[in-house]
């Protein structure tokens, strides 16, 4: 089975209609009263995800407001956070990953403004939700944003079925509303494409050379907003060895485990049992290297981790510590015989995913809700990936 479509004993596993269809009553029933939430994607979108026999993300949107309280009643269910971007100048958005009895599928919650990378395709002021049989669903402009301006941004085909779900989105928005964001559109962009909008939601037929001009000013706009580091710091996911380190669809980095005492063995036994059920190959290494052949093995496995993305358990011993293996693994997660495979998913998932973390205090304590398990998974975010949170 492919490491993408495995289950973390608890965490990512096989699809299914009914698992999904567990997972949306459970959004109802967790999600407090009040909240401002929705589905993404229109009809189409869901239908695609019920349909689908792999992991997918079910793609939500929440009010800016409201992300700490959606998201802490989601804590206790979830496996693990895989992604926390806040950066406002770009796409807010987090991954949860949901435990096997909802087919280990993984909820992405765009929070606030609607944005295709850096491009604004709807504010958050002008989003509207309206009621749906599995659960609140985008309407008006903020439906036409997510079904027909995303894809065409991303340069991609738009489906018969999410255009007539468009333009019946439009027609059905007032007129005020309208008109502010396709004022927005043309701030954004500065040039015709919000007439060449119109003209789409109005029958004009979109050719490939209509999304190749959506999909450059798609990144025209995202430099001039977001800026080149902003910009390259979102697209991490292009590593070395991406084929072999993908997990949960997006690309992991080495992770480091350290173990010591006379339960090392047991620990790094039940480090492995646990990784191994999400995918994920381990190196053991050992800080004291005695010999030429020793050192040799030693650096291949180091090599292989950081190619690769595979978890390093280090046995460490009070005399030597590898500070320096820090540099390649981040901070390194501390396991003790009280820790269950529970918090070693998350743990990991946290620390094999802090490309994708811009503030790790903000995902630790999503990952952890209340709990004291927060301040643990702090830890296993190195500090050298972190970015201050603008949100």
């Amino acid at each position: 089975m492919n490491p993408h479509d495995q289950a973390a004993r608890g965490g990512a596993g096989q699809g299914g209609t009914p698992a999904k269809l567990a997972l949306l009553e459970a959004l109802k029933d967790t999600i407090p009263d009040g909240t401002r939430w929705a589905l993404r994607g229109g009809k189409s979108g869901l239908a695609a995800w019920l349909a689908a026999d792999t992991v997918k993300d079910l793609d939500l949107w929440v009010h800016s407001q409201d992300i700490r309280p959606f998201v802490r009643a989601l804590a206790p269910i979830a496996v693990g956070t895989v992604s926390l971007e806040s950066d406002p100048r770009w796409l807010r958005h987090l991954v949860l990953v949901m435990p096997q009895r909802f087919g280990g599928q993984l909820l992405d919650i765009t929070y606030g403004d609607l944005r295709v990378g850096g491009a604004l395709t709807c504010r958050e002021a002008l989003i509207q939700v309206r009621p749906g049989r599995h659960g609140p669903a985008l309407s008006g402009v903020a439906a036409v944003s997510d079904l027909l301006m995303r894809k065409l941004l991303r340069g991609k085909t738009v489906s018969p079925n999410r255009l007539a779900e468009s333009c019946l989105q439009w027609h059905s928005a007032p007129v005020g509303q309208r008109e502010a964001w396709l004022g927005d559109l043309r701030a954004t962009f500065n040039t015709a494409l919000p007439d060449r909008v119109q003209a789409i939601l109005s029958g004009r037929r979109i050719t490939g050379f209509v999304r190749a001009t959506f999909l450059l000013r798609a990144g025209w706009a995202s430099l001039r907003d977001g800026g080149v580091p902003l910009a390259f710091r979102r697209r991490r996911r292009f590593v070395l060895g991406l084929r072999h380190r993908v997990l949960l669809k997006r690309p992991v980095a080495p992770v480091l485990f350290e173990v010591s005492g006379e339960e090392a063995a047991m620990l790094a036994a039940h480090i492995e049992m646990v990784l191994a059920g999400m995918g994920v190959t381990t190196q053991r290494v050992a800080s004291v290297a005695v010999g030429p052949a020793a050192l040799w093995r030693r650096g291949g496995r180091l090599i292989k981790a950081g190619l690769y993305g595979h978890a390093v358990i280090l046995f460490a011993s009070d005399e030597t510590r590898l500070p320096w293996m820090a540099r390649l693994c981040g901070k390194p997660i501390l396991v003790d015989a009280h820790d269950g495979g529970g918090d070693i998913v998350k743990r990991y998932c946290l620390a094999a995913h802090r490309w994708y973390i811009d503030d790790p205090m903000l995902a630790g304590q999503f990952a952890g809700g209340e709990s004291a398990m927060a301040e643990r998974l702090l830890q296993a975010v190195s500090p050298l990936s972190s970015q201050p949170s603008h949100s």
